[in-house]
């Protein structure tokens, strides 16, 4: 039985309590709380103390309780920044968050005929195509494919990108300086090789982000394409008077701004 200390009512001594042990890893996300009967008598408390509990991490968001299956731990949301020139890993970190990246693919091919527009260069130009899988927390959540157009393609081929991040490596290589980028977020379903490569069902609800990032003479340094995954990633932009502009369209294509 543990100690719950007199003064503070006992319900909120095991809120505090679950919590600690949820964010020391004794239970991750995703996994079930012992039931509620080994809890009581675990706290030594009533039933109805312990479900007061356990109502208050439902409010928080912590926790949530599944009729017939019992209470399990959430998923924290992984906050996705708008605000910013950062690269993704790195917004992540900056969040305290542990990201680890993945490549799956890392080659020169000939531009995809849907960029040629995008990138402003001929059909039979060349890019550099980085596919990457974004595993935060342990979970992969993120799969993101960036083309770089010459000549960044060519001094960037040789890179070890699960150790260097992108920005960081154009801007030390090619004294290119990322100082505007253009975003835009959709819903989308979940498309099945990329289930398939995060481990997730297709047709499930995810977030398409296509970014254009360009130099201060407006040359794109970088197109970036990434597939979020819904149920784990929430979208954050801070707004300031002289900062980033963001416009709102609508299903229909009104837009307000």
């Amino acid at each position: 039985m543990r100690d719950i200390p007199g003064r503070t009512p006992k319900y909120m001594v095991i809120r505090d309590d679950l919590i600690r042990r949820i964010t020391s890893g004794e239970f991750a996300p995703g996994d079930a709380l012992p039931g509620q009967r080994h809890l009581s008598d675990e706290y030594g408390v009533s039933l109805m103390t312990l479900r007061q509990a356990l109502d208050e991490l439902c409010d928080r968001g912590v926790v949530e309780q599944l009729p017939g299956k019992g209470t399990y731990v959430r998923a924290v949301p992984v906050p996705y920044s708008m605000g910013n020139l950062r690269s993704l890993a790195d917004d992540l970190r900056a969040h305290g968050i542990e990201v680890l990246t993945r490549v799956l693919s890392h080659e020169i091919i000939p531009v995809p005929e849907d960029l040629v527009t995008r990138l402003g260069i001929p059909a039979n130009g060349e890019v550099l195509k980085l596919e990457r899988i974004r595993v935060v927390r342990g979970a992969p959540l993120i799969h993101q494919l960036s083309y770089l157009p010459q000549p960044f393609a060519g001094l960037l081929k040789d890179v070890d990108f699960e150790e260097q991040e992108l920005y960081a490596v154009l801007a030390e290589r090619a004294g290119a300086v990322a100082v505007q980028a253009e975003e835009t977020i959709s819903p989308v379903l979940m498309p099945e090789h990329v289930g398939d490569l995060l481990g997730l069902p297709a047709g499930e609800p995810a977030m398409r982000s296509e970014r254009i990032t360009r130099d201060a003479s407006r040359r794109i340094l970088v197109v970036d394409l990434a597939i979020l995954a819904g149920n784990s990633v929430v979208i954050v932009n801070t707004r300031e008077v002289s900062g980033d502009q963001v416009s709102y369209a609508m299903g229909g294509g009104a837009g307000l701004s």
